[in-house]
């Protein structure tokens, strides 16, 4: 009985809160546009990687858009929490968690990274017109593991210029 009151309390809560204060982000370029974000597109000056577990895994163009929270239902787009930098990756296996990407400037990161099974979101304070991204990779040494990531790579990625 005791647990049905905390699950009832939480979901009038939530019910009532209209995610009022919650960060969202976009999946695709696209639903950022509709979103009403401004999307800048960057270039990756490389794309193929050879992880450590043998797989390989292809980054595509990045896209950013305006951080945004809600208020009463309705996002409000605020760049006071800086920008979603948003790289969609393609890799051999699926579900596996065997790399991450983080900004090079630590000193530029608003919030901690995001990663999805196609997608992974950093969240950097400002947008310069060249993002560095380290590729760091699961130790493939069981007793290390993400206890010890390596970094592989650095990934230069290129604003691309407006027609």
């Amino acid at each position: 009985m005791k647990k049905m009151r905390y699950f009832l309390l939480a979901f009038i809560v939530m019910g009532c809160d209209n995610g009022n204060g919650l960060f969202g982000h976009s999946q695709t370029k696209e639903e950022a546009k509709a979103n009403g974000s401004s999307v800048i597109e960057y270039i990756a000056d490389k794309t193929n990687f050879d992880l450590l577990d043998g797989t390989k895994m292809q980054v595509d163009t990045a896209w950013t858009e305006i951080s945004f929270t809600y208020h009463n239902g309705k996002q409000i787009l605020d760049s006071t929490y800086g920008f979603h930098f948003s790289i969609p990756y393609r890799k051999q296996v699926a579900g596996s968690f065997t790399f991450s990407f983080g900004l090079v400037d630590t000193t530029n990161r608003m919030f901690t990274n995001g990663t999805g099974e196609h997608l992974s979101q950093l969240c950097p304070i400002h947008l310069y017109d060249t993002m560095q991204v380290l590729l760091e990779q699961k130790d493939t040494d069981t007793s290390k593991g993400w206890m010890h990531p390596i970094i592989t790579d650095t990934i230069t990625f290129i604003k691309i210029k407006s027609k």
